[in-house]
């Protein structure tokens, strides 16, 4: 006869329970980081698009200050209906410094559609007559372009020399002594002043031919004093000038 079995008893410790592992629970993460990469290249875009491809940058006002010569204006003008940003300004400004009526230029962009041009032209001086032809020279002596009238002093070279414009044909002292002489002459001397000419081997000497005689000037002395020097001579040997008045000597008079 088969014995029973008896049953046995854990005292005190818990029984094994073996459960599945759990699996992990997936996180959903909003894709912020791609959105704001698209947008930034969106925005990029748009600012591209209006700084340098809409209508709202075109250039549709030259402004022109500081010369009435037409062609310079014309020239000026050729920038309109171009972009602000892209347009190449300094282009602009190294053909326009090729008029030698120019002296300094400034160019800005003034958005949204206007640019703006300043330009200073150079003083003027006095005209120089040869060949026929007048030519109107700047303050310094440098053939600025051909003129047909001006109310500047004009001096007559019998040398009949070639001019162009840049050209360097007398120096800063005769250009100032030339205009002086045409503005204090008359007012001096009560003559009339017909010419103003050169002699034709160097420009250091001057002739003024008056109703009556030809008065020469030192064009490297000093004005006042040789018109004072002139005056004393005239006024006291007024009927015995015929020909000429010479004033290159410092302190002498010579006439004929």
């Amino acid at each position: 006869m088969a014995q029973r079995q008896r049953p046995t008893f854990n005292y005190g410790r818990s029984p094994k329970i073996y459960l599945p592992t759990p699996r992990p629970v997936k996180k959903v993460q909003f894709p912020w980081r791609g959105i704001w990469i698209t947008l930034a290249i969106i925005v990029v875009i748009g600012i591209g698009y209006l700084l340098f491809l809409s209508p709202y940058f075109l250039i549709k006002n030259v402004e022109v200050k500081g010369t009435l010569n037409p062609t310079i204006i014309e020239q000026a003008q050729d920038a309109k209906w171009k972009n602000l940003w892209l347009y190449k300004s300094g282009d602009l400004k190294t053909n326009l410094q090729k008029f030698p009526e120019i002296s300094h230029i400034s160019i800005r962009k003034w958005p949204p559609a206007t640019l703006k041009i300043n330009i200073t032209e150079k003083t003027e001086g006095i005209i120089w007559q040869t060949q026929g032809k007048k030519y109107l020279l700047d303050s310094k002596g440098l053939v600025i372009k051909e003129v047909t009238e001006s109310s500047l002093p004009v001096v007559v070279d019998p040398r009949n020399i070639d001019m162009e414009p840049g050209k360097q044909v007398v120096g800063v002292s005769f250009v100032n002594f030339v205009k002086n002489l045409a503005l204090k002459f008359t007012p001096k001397t009560n003559l009339p002043l017909n010419q103003i000419a050169i002699t034709e081997e160097t420009t250091f000497e001057i002739i003024v031919q008056t109703q009556w005689f030809k008065v020469i000037f030192d064009t490297q002395g000093n004005l006042d004093e040789q018109l004072d020097n002139m005056m004393r001579v005239y006024q006291a040997k007024k009927d015995e000038i015929k020909e000429y008045m010479d004033l290159r000597i410092p302190g002498r008079v010579y006439y004929k």
